[in-house]
């Protein structure tokens, strides 16, 4: 029996196989898996349910802190209420609509390259046509000695 890996290796060539798109589709089905219990048990106000879903070294690796805290308060809500979970749906929406690629693959790696070559010294540029203004010690207003501290303008009140 012969199979496509078995040919490949008669030829003299090697095939190499990228898991980082299966487990990117792992990790994603399973937090939806998580968030669709977390609703489960936010429908039915279970807290201790909510408090295991939530301590899941998964979920708290991976759920964000404001969504975790959002799902707590929830499940503690008074069953008459009309208060719905927006940001674990938001989470859901985001993670439903999450391709299978992994995060690394969509970074181009040229924006990643570091430059290690030293850059030329500044040129100093050369104004044509300006000039400066020397400021001299400031004096006070009646000709005495020469005033310290800001330079702000005086007023006619002391």
């Amino acid at each position: 029996m012969s199979t496509a890996d078995d040919h490949i290796r008669d030829q003299g060539g090697t095939q190499t196989v990228d898991l980082s798109r299966y487990r990117a589709k792992r990790m994603r089905e399973r937090l939806l898996l998580v968030v669709d219990r977390l609703l489960r048990a936010i429908e039915q106000r279970d807290v201790e349910r909510v408090w295991h879903l939530l301590d899941d070294s998964e979920a708290y690796r991976c759920i964000p802190a404001n969504v975790r805290e959002e799902a707590l308060m929830m499940a503690q809500l008074p069953a008459a209420s009309l208060r719905a979970p927006v940001r674990l749906y938001r989470y859901q929406y985001l993670l439903r609509r999450l391709g299978d690629e992994p995060l690394g693959a969509s970074v181009e790696q040229s924006q990643l390259a570091l430059e290690f070559t030293p850059r030329p010294a500044p040129v100093p540029v050369q104004r044509v046509g300006a000039r400066e203004l020397p400021f001299c010690d400031r004096r006070s207003p009646h000709g005495g000695p020469p005033r310290r501290g800001r330079a702000r303008r005086r007023t006619g009140s002391r």
